[in-house]
């Protein structure tokens, strides 16, 4: 009686480990032949709750500081010079569509139908993604911009709205990080102030995807308003890049442009 309790127990943590496989979500370390020293590519997946077959991802190349020994917990990133927003959806056994997304012209979130080909994520084994590869095409193209192979993980985590003062910083060098000027605020009732040389004014945030934000500028526009052409195109997301919780973090604000992966809104968070 005793082995047949055992067997059955067995039995039903192997079906219920069998039901949570699939994609899974969290961060994720890629290399790419584009990288250089201990830069990293990281796939950071969210999936979407209100529908199993669905998740979301932000792809970004890791600028990181050299010479830094020690567990990846504790490896420092400087600067995020190329990111990518995805939807990821089934392609097949152990294959994953990787769809780009734009803002539509009403605000919402779409596909980028302007990708003749939509990239391609295969796992090596149902449930991680050690051994994955993520083949990338540029937009309207149909050749291989990029292979990333994946193994390990980042300590990057996806965060949900952090209302707060910001600082939008140009500085690859991640020399802005410690000194405390602000010239963005994000309100607890979503509103994005801007006072930066090249944007200013009020935006409304309104999120239309599991952790993925779109701006809208507040009408009428103030005296002095510019810029609106250079947030509303932009998807916003929420990332601790450098995870430190619960001892010591600051989350970033990822402004991706779809149709230039380089042009990077990086808003430091201030406390």
């Amino acid at each position: 009686m005793k082995n047949s309790i055992l067997l059955a127990s067995g039995l039903s943590i192997l079906l219920a480990a069998s039901a949570s496989a699939g994609l899974p979500a969290g961060s994720f370390k890629g290399t790419s032949p584009f990288l250089k020293g201990p830069d990293v590519m990281a796939l950071i997946i969210k999936k979407d709750p209100a529908n199993a077959n669905t998740a979301y991802a932000v792809l970004a190349e890791y600028t990181r500081l050299p010479y830094i020994p020690g567990p990846e917990r504790i490896e420092i990133t400087k600067w995020v010079p190329r990111t990518f927003a995805y939807r990821i959806e089934p392609a097949g056994k152990l294959r994953y569509a990787m769809k780009p997304i734009r803002v539509s012209a009403s605000g919402d979130i779409e596909v980028d139908n302007g990708h003749l080909v939509f990239g391609v994520l295969e796992l090596k084994k149902d449930g991680t993604l050690d051994g994955a590869t993520l083949t990338r095409y540029d937009r309207g193209s149909n050749m291989v911009a990029e292979t990333i192979a994946f193994d390990g993980k980042v300590s990057s985590t996806w965060e949900d709205y952090v209302p707060g003062n910001y600082f939008g910083s140009k500085d690859p060098t991640g020399g802005d990080y410690l000194h405390k000027a602000v010239n963005m605020t994000l309100s607890k009732d979503k509103v994005a102030e801007f006072s930066m040389e090249d944007v200013k004014g009020r935006f409304d945030v309104a999120e239309k995807a599991p952790g993925i934000f779109v701006f809208r500028a507040k009408a009428p526009a103030a005296a002095g308003d510019k810029g609106k052409d250079k947030v509303e195109p932009m998807i916003g997301v929420f990332i601790d890049i450098v995870n430190w919780k619960p001892f010591f973090t600051t989350d970033e604000l990822l402004l991706i442009n779809p149709e230039d992966p380089k042009d990077v809104g990086f808003y430091y968070e201030r406390h």
